[in-house]
């Protein structure tokens, strides 16, 4: 009797996942929770980036910092 492609695609899944980095594993966990963290580094000089576009004198980064801030 052959064997249900089902299972055996379950077999080759967690014969995939026992061979991933478990940090690699727990980020696709996240990711398809949609709770995917962010790399600090990385989200601070986009935002740097976005700032660097802005032409206003600087008024919208001090806005951003106040807000940041607790201010208003």
């Amino acid at each position: 009797m052959p064997s249900d492609p089902r299972d055996e695609l379950l077999r080759q899944m967690a014969r995939l996942r026992r061979s991933l980095d478990p940090q690699v594993v727990r980020r696709l966990d996240l990711a398809r929770d949609g709770k995917v963290p962010y790399d600090h580094d990385t989200a601070q000089d986009a935002v740097r980036r976005f700032l660097e576009t802005r032409h206003d004198g600087g008024r919208f980064r001090q806005a951003l910092m106040r807000r940041l801030k607790g201010e208003k």
